[in-house]
C-alpha cells in the first residue's frame, strides 16, 4: 500500500521547505521525505554543553527591514513567517584583516552614503569616484532585478539599464579595470568575493555587483535564535496547511515511467506516489544514485561544471564573554592578501588560512550566557587538497591539527586569547557536510558559479534542468546558487512552477 500526494519534496532543507509551504498553501497535497531527524538541512543550530551553535548562516543579504523590505522579507511575510520569527538587525557589514606586511584593518558600513564616507576617510579624494561607482551599481544592481523578475528583453535592457548590457558578460576585474578606482578602495569593494567562492578575476560583475549592492543597501539580518527558528516555523506553517514531513526517511529511487515520475521509493522499503517531484539536493546526487538512465543532456551539463568551495569549520564555546576577550565585531574576514586572485590559489592548499568568523554575541546579546561567549571559524578551500592527507586513521587527529592551525591564525590576527578560554569545541569537515547533507565531497557552496556559468547565465536558461517530466531540482545548486537568501527564493520559484504543472494536469 502506497500514499499518494499531488507534489512529493525530496529533503527538507531551505528551498524544499518552502516549496513544500507554498504548495500546502494553496490547497495541494504534499508530503516532504527528510533523511535526517530535523528541518532545514545546514540550516539548523546544535548544543554542545551549555551553548548553543549556528550551524551555518552568517546572514540574510535580502532581508530588509520594514521600510527597506529586501525579496526575503517579503517572501516570508506572505506566509506570515516573520510573526514566529525575531529578528536582528546587524550593526555592520564585516572587518576585513589583511595579515600581509602591512597589516590593514577595515571596519564596512552598511548603507550606501556611510560607505562613501567609510572610503573618502580611508583614500581622501575618492568620494566622486565611489559615487560614479555605486550609481553604476544601481543600475546594474535593477537591470539584474528585471531579469530576475521578467527574463532576458534585450532591447528592454538596452534601452533602460544600458550599462548593465555593457557590463553584464565580463569579470569583476576586467570592469574594474575601466572604472579606476583607487587599488585601496577597490579591493575593499572587491572584498566580498570570498561568499561567492570565486576569484575577481572569473567572478561575473553583474552578480557580484547585484549582490554587493544589495548588502550594503539593504543591511544583513539574522534570526535571535539561530536559523534552527526558521525552519521550525516554516515546519509550523507546513503541517497547519496540512503538509506531511516524514523525517529519517531516506529517498532511494525516484520512479519513472516513459520520462515521467510517478513516485518514489525509500530506504525503508516505502513508496509515495506522485507525479510532482521536486528535489533539494544536487544534481550529482539525483542522477548518480536517485534515478536510473539519466538523459545524457543532463549529464552533460551537470558534468561541465565543477564544484565550488568545501569547508572545515570550527565551532568554539568561550568562558569568557567576547568583551573581555577584546573581540568587539560580529563578523571578520581575514585574508593574507586583498587581492582575491593571490588569495583563491593559497585556498587550493591545505595550509589555506583564510578564514571568516562570527562573534554571535556580538549580534545577540544573550546568545550564550553571561561571561561566555560563541566563535565560529570557517575556513574554504578550492579543489580538492584533502585527498593526499587525510584518511581512515589520521582522521580524527587531521582535524584537530587543522582547528589548532586556525584558532593559531584567529589569535594573531585579533591579538586575543582564545585557546586558554575553550570550554567546548566542535569541528565541522567536509566529511561532516557530506554525511550530514549529502553534499558532494563536502562541497557546501554548490556549483562554482564563474563568469561563463554565473547566475545570470543561469537565470536566462533556467528550464535546462528540466529534463524529466514531472521533476523539478531546487536549492544551492540551482540557478541562483548558494545561500540562504538564494535557496529560499529558488525554492518558492520552483514550487510556483510545479503548481502550474499540477493546475495542467487538473485540466488534461
Amino acid at each position: 500500500m502506497s500514499e499518494e500526494y499531488d507534489s512529493i519534496i525530496v529533503g527538507a532543507g531551505n528551498a524544499g521547505l518552502i516549496s513544500a509551504l507554498n504548495i500546502a498553501k494553496n490547497g495541494k497535497s504534499v508530503l516532504v521525505l527528510e533523511s535526517n531527524s530535523t528541518p532545514g538541512g545546514l540550516a539548523t543550530s546544535f548544543v554542545r554543553g551549555r551553548f548553543e551553535f549556528e550551524a551555518s548562516l552568517r546572514e540574510l543579504n535580502d532581508f530588509g527591514s520594514e521600510t527597506n523590505k529586501g525579496d526575503i522579507r517579503s517572501l516570508f511575510d506572505k506566509f506570515d513567517l516573520n510573526d514566529s520569527i525575531e529578528w536582528v538587525e546587524l550593526s555592520e557589514a564585516y572587518k576585513i584583516i589583511k595579515t600581509n606586511n602591512p597589516k590593514e584593518e577595515y571596519v564596512i558600513p552598511f548603507g550606501i552614503d556611510e560607505f562613501i564616507k567609510k572610503m573618502e576617510e580611508i583614500e581622501p579624494g575618492c568620494k566622486d569616484k565611489v559615487s560614479e561607482f555605486f550609481e553604476l551599481a544601481k543600475e546594474v544592481y535593477n537591470g539584474f532585478s528585471y531579469i530576475k523578475n521578467n527574463g532576458y528583453n534585450y532591447d528592454f535592457l538596452k534601452n533602460n539599464y544600458p550599462n548593465f548590457v555593457n557590463t553584464a558578460s565580463y569579470s569583476v576585474d576586467e570592469v574594474f579595470k575601466k572604472l579606476k578606482l583607487p587599488k585601496k578602495i577597490e579591493d575593499i569593494i572587491k572584498s566580498y568575493w570570498i561568499f561567492f567562492g570565486v576569484s575577481s578575476i572569473n567572478l561575473n560583475f553583474a552578480q557580484y555587483i547585484y549582490f554587493f549592492y544589495q548588502y550594503i543597501n539593504i543591511k544583513g539580518y539574522i534570526p535571535k535564535n539561530r536559523s534552527q527558528e526558521i525552519s521550525n516555523a516554516i515546519e509550523n506553517k507546513i503541517i497547519g496547511y496540512g503538509g506531511k514531513i516524514y523525517y529519517n526517511e531516506t529517498v532511494d529511487k525516484i520512479l519513472v515511467e516513459n520520462n515521467s515520475v510517478y513516485g518514489v521509493t525509500t530506504k525503508k522499503g516505502n513508496m509515495y506516489k506522485s507525479k510532482h517531484i521536486i528535489v533539494n539536493s544536487s544534481p550529482l546526487n539525483v542522477y548518480s544514485t536517485m534515478l536510473d538512465n539519466v538523459p545524457s543532456f543532463a549529464l552533460k551539463l551537470t558534468n561541465s561544471r565543477k564544484l565550488g568551495a568545501k569547508a572545515i569549520t570550527v565551532y568554539l564555546g568561550l568562558n569568557k564573554s567576547a568583551s573581555d576577550l577584546g573581540i568587539k565585531n560580529y563578523m571578520y574576514l581575514v585574508y593574507n592578501d586583498l587581492d582575491s586572485n593571490i588569495e583563491s590559489e593559497k585556498m587550493k592548499s591545505i595550509d589555506s588560512n583564510t578564514i571568516i568568523v562570527t562573534c554571535l554575541n556580538n549580534a545577540v546579546n544573550d546568545a550564550s550566557m553571561e561571561g561566555t561567549s560563541i566563535l565560529t571559524i570557517t575556513a574554504l578551500y578550492f579543489d580538492n587538497p584533502f585527498d593526499k592527507v587525510l584518511n581512515e586513521e589520521n582522521y580524527y587527529s587531521f582535524k584537530e591539527k587543522i582547528a589548532n592551525k586556525l584558532i593559531n591564525r584567529l589569535e594573531t590576527a585579533l591579538g586575543v586569547n582564545i585557546k586558554e578560554n575553550i570550554e567546548e569545541i566542535e569541528i565541522s569537515t567536509p566529511i561532516t557536510y557530506s554525511k550530514y547533507n549529502s553534499s558532494p565531497d563536502g562541497c557546501i557552496y554548490g556549483y562554482m558559479m564563474n563568469n561563463f556559468d554565473s547566475s545570470l547565465s543561469r537565470i536566462t536558461n533556467k528550464n535546462e534542468d528540466n529534463v524529466i517530466k514531472g521533476l523539478r531540482l531546487c536549492g544551492s545548486y540551482s540557478y541562483y546558487g548558494h545561500g540562504y537568501d538564494n535557496t529560499y527564493l529558488n525554492g518558492y520559484e520552483i514550487s510556483n512552477m510545479t503548481l502550474k504543472d499540477i493546475e495542467m494536469d487538473g485540466e488534461k
